[in-house]
């Protein structure tokens, strides 16, 4: 994640107790990234427009994971939190959430990551990479692509292209990515890609933002309201 607030916090670290039991409150979670941030490993970004703090992790944490896990490779913290992205980055973010939450979704590798390391992307260029690969319930990697603006129909369909050819190589030497999932936050966006990956049987999923939140939440309760 390249940032985070509170409540997506509390849901990916801290919501399952030791009981087995899902947490009610969120007050370890504070008590815990008051912690980190005191002891310089995590700084906090407030902006206005969303009335949340957002919390990111700096160069002193890099430097911790990488002294922990040496054989895991890991991104460089972010500076600063880039307005233009924010909305898009967010809403990836609970997109994880919930796809990890509902168990459709393990090994999660960020955009960020796949930018690092071509073979990850199957050699796919800059303007044609998902925003995630992740592997689903049946140990399967899949590409991950959040739309939340309509874009032309034509670069949908030079994208889709692209990826038809990364998944038939896929399935030839058992490489790469072997489907894609578009989540998407308008019914426009829904019915062109609907439209565009109908005869590609099997390779891709669309699916709304909305619905996919909303599952979350029955099988969770409520996403937590919390400054």
């Amino acid at each position: 994640m390249k940032f985070a607030d509170l409540s997506q916090l509390h849901q990916k670290f801290f919501s399952n107790l030791q009981s087995g039991e899902r947490s009610k409150s969120d007050w370890w979670a504070r008590e815990r990234l008051g912690l980190l941030k005191q002891h310089g490993f995590l700084k906090t970004k407030r902006f206005t427009f969303s009335g949340k703090t957002y919390f990111l992790a700096n160069e002193l944490a890099h430097i911790a994971l990488k002294n922990m896990r040496p054989l895991r490779g890991y991104v460089r913290a972010l500076e600063e939190i880039d307005v233009r992205t924010f909305d898009h980055d967010l809403r990836v973010i609970d997109v994880r959430l919930a796809l990890e939450q509902l168990g459709r979704a393990t090994n999660w590798v960020s955009e960020r990551q796949l930018k690092s390391d071509l073979a990850l992307v199957s050699g796919l260029s800059r303007p044609y990479q998902p925003d995630a690969i992740y592997r689903n319930k049946f140990g399967e990697s899949m590409a991950f692509e959040l739309e939340v603006t309509a874009k032309k129909k034509d670069r949908y369909a030079d994208k889709i292209r692209k990826y038809v050819e990364v998944i038939r190589e896929a399935e030839l030497r058992s490489k790469g990515f072997k489907g894609v999932l578009f989540v998407v936050c308008n019914d426009h966006i829904f019915g062109v890609l609907n439209d565009l990956t109908r005869r590609h049987d099997g390779k891709f999923k669309i699916e709304k933002f909305s619905d996919l939140v909303a599952e979350r939440e029955i099988v969770t309760g409520p996403k937590q309201e919390v400054g």
